[in-house]
């Protein structure tokens, strides 16, 4: 108990016992999480939440325990400061020198504990020990802090802001890819304008074969009756002047060109 309290003391445990005890409880809750859903698991932490830290928990009778964040103080190096506490209400401020030092001499006197010719050596040590605490405790706790930074650096810092960045990233690209989603609608839109302007250049397209065909044919039926029509027409000029070109007699021929003759002198005196 008093080589724990001094070692806590001395800073020596005490930058590893909170990240150790953090990482096995991640180490935990990843192994928890990879082997059940990550929803059921959220659940879970959910209800023990509400068990553990509700409204109903009884906290004056039942506290949270906490980790302290650093060892209790102590006194001579490896007493508990507690225990001075205790005895100061009761015998004041020299009450547990008191009893330490009665103690002891009470336990001398009693032979319950013996000195011998080799006691010398357990001064020694403890010196040594105590005199290496001081010296190298701090150098100790420095390197010690820097390897536990390095560690949580490396382990969770490190990892942690990596993912920050890959998880912004990942956001960034799905709101771009809802922004890209959002022009879908748009594009839908021109491809459906698109489709009705080739339906209807298509329509427009069939309705003019259907005039030029229906034109054609009208043409044809028109063209029809107009030949038909100059080949009567023909036909009756031919047969009234072949008519009356026939029922003209050479007298009457001769008459009337005579009869032309004269007219044109009569015109060309005048």
């Amino acid at each position: 108990m008093m080589l724990s309290t001094l070692a806590l003391r001395t800073g020596a445990f005490r930058s590893l016992a909170k990240p150790q005890a953090t990482q096995r409880a991640i180490v935990l809750v990843q192994n928890r999480c990879a082997s059940s859903g990550l929803t059921e698991q959220i659940e879970k932490w959910d209800s023990a939440n509400q068990i553990f830290y509700g409204p109903e928990r009884d906290t004056k009778n039942f506290p949270h325990p906490v980790q302290p964040e650093t060892s209790p103080p102590v006194r001579l190096g490896f007493i508990p400061d507690a225990w001075f506490q205790f005895f100061y209400n009761k015998t004041g401020v020299t009450g547990p020198y008191l009893f330490g030092t009665g103690l002891v001499l009470t336990l001398l006197s009693k032979e319950i504990w013996v000195i011998d010719h080799n006691f010398s050596e357990v001064i020694g040590f403890w010196g040594a020990f105590i005199f290496l605490t001081k010296k190298l405790g701090p150098f100790m706790n420095k390197h010690l802090d820097q390897s536990v930074q390095a560690v949580r650096e490396d382990t969770y810092e490190r990892p942690l802001a990596e993912g920050k960045v890959a998880f912004e990233n990942t956001i960034k690209e799905a709101e771009l890819d809802i922004w890209r989603e959002d022009g879908q609608k748009y594009i839908f839109e021109s491809k459906k304008e698109n489709i009705d302007l080739q339906l209807e250049a298509i329509y427009r397209k069939r309705l003019q074969e259907v005039y030029q065909q229906v034109k054609r044919r009208l043409d044809y039926q028109l063209d029809i009756q107009n030949t038909k029509r100059r080949f009567e027409q023909e036909h009756m000029v031919n047969w009234i002047v072949n008519g009356v070109v026939s029922s003209i007699t050479p007298q009457q021929e001769k008459e009337s060109i005579s009869k032309c003759i004269a007219d044109l002198k009569t015109l060309s005196a005048s």
